[in-house]
């Protein structure tokens, strides 16, 4: 009966308050005061208690800023670096795996700079597959697609690949230099130069303005660095499956493993072992890693697609035929330089000092062609691979069948 007594009071008493001519400066601190009584004493039971849940205007960040749009230039800028990234790496690679680089120093046979060429020209499904993603998710009206988890990885990685391509370009001299002497592999000079720096870091550029204005909220430049920090460390201690039962998750993260593992050989470990995965000698095997970082990551993203059950969506399976790409191609020459080079083993000292490494990555990569059906048969496995090629460039079963 006190207890009755005391509220009813206090209620009487906001009530009055609220009634009587007070000065503006105080109606602020009586505010809180007269919400919480008007909360506690609501009488409909079914209604849950009105408490503001945006503070932003009360602690200084303002309100919510409406959605921005995609600028209209993004999808054509991607499709423009990607080609250039492209081109930039094949071009590297025609220019540093032929007779005469440097002068005088000749290649046993055709046969030996074909097969190597092949084998670092895996790159390209990979770096089609990551902007052709970007270019799909860019398409769009709202940053939605290009703030998932996914997208960012993929733009950060790729502000990674261009800026140490771009770095491989200037420092090849050093990078390159055959051990005992003043020459090189490769040494760019002139336009050359200016067009292979320019490719790489306007992709680099392009990615890292996406990143930045892809994140959720308007953080500060001093804490990027630490986002980053943040994110590959829980990429990291995430990396294994959280169904080792489903095969396809144990794929993408063995995959994601073994990519970060070749990367780590080629950028740490001394040669011959850095000639791991390349087998290009001096000449490719420091460019090479930025590549296999890229499937490393790409690996990653599949992994938790396939947790979520999204590995099938069709922007997924843009990335799974990156990986898959990669994998044909890298097999390929490898059976072209046993089977078909006449130079080999003799003309691969470096691959013969580490056998076991080379036989390690091979089958390691074998694993990129497993399909992401559980129980696929390989006649499905093919068809599937025809389906998704004619679906990229728009082909319908109705096309099919006017033609």
């Amino acid at each position: 009966m006190r207890i009755q007594s005391i509220i009813t009071i206090a209620v009487c008493l906001v009530a009055s308050a609220s009634c009587s001519p007070i000065s503006s400066g105080l109606k602020k601190y009586r505010q809180p005061f007269k919400i919480g009584f008007d909360n506690a004493f609501k009488i409909d039971p079914s209604s849950s208690l009105s408490v503001k849940k945006d503070f932003s205007d009360l602690r200084g960040g303002g309100k919510a800023v409406a959605p921005k749009a995609v600028p209209a230039f993004l999808k054509w800028a991607y499709s423009a670096v990607g080609l250039a990234t492209t081109a930039a790496w094949t071009t590297i690679v025609i220019t540093t795996i032929r007779s005469n680089q440097p002068l005088g120093a000749i290649m046993p046979c055709m046969q030996h700079g074909l097969v190597n060429r092949i084998s670092v020209l895996s790159a390209v499904p990979l770096i089609l597959s990551s902007y052709g993603l970007l270019r799909s998710a860019a398409d769009s009206d709202t940053w939605d697609k290009l703030s998932s988890e996914s997208c960012r990885r993929q733009n950060l990685v790729l502000v990674a690949t261009g800026v140490a391509s771009a770095l491989w370009v200037n420092f090849a001299p050093t990078i390159t230099k055959i051990p005992g002497s003043e020459l090189s592999h490769q040494v760019y000079t002139g336009l050359m130069k200016q067009a292979l720096l320019g490719a790489f870091t306007s992709g680099a550029a392009l990615s890292a303005y996406v990143w930045k204005n892809s994140l959720p909220e308007d953080t500060p430049l001093l804490s990027l660095p630490g986002r980053v920090v943040d994110g590959v460390a829980k990429s990291i201690v995430s990396i294994a499956p959280v169904d080792p039962d489903y095969p396809i998750n144990v794929k993408y993260s063995l995959l994601t493993t073994g990519f970060l593992i070749l990367t780590a050989i080629q950028v740490l470990g001394p040669h011959p072992l850095a000639v791991i995965p390349s087998w290009t000698g001096r000449r490719l095997s420091r460019a090479f890693p930025v590549w296999t970082l890229l499937a490393a990551v790409t690996s990653f993203d599949l992994k938790e697609s396939a947790e979520k059950g999204k590995v099938l969506l069709h922007d997924n399976q843009i990335l799974s035929r990156g990986i898959r790409g990669y994998g044909v191609v890298y097999l390929a020459s490898k059976v072209g330089a046993v089977l078909f080079d006449p130079s080999f083993p003799v003309h691969y000292p470096a691959v013969q000092a580490v056998p076991g490494w080379a036989a390690a990555a091979i089958i390691f990569t074998t694993l990129t062609l497993r399909s992401d059906v559980v129980g696929d048969t390989l006649s499905n496995f093919v068809k599937e691979d025809i389906e998704f090629v004619k679906k990229c460039f728009g082909v319908t079963e109705k096309d099919q069948k006017k033609n």
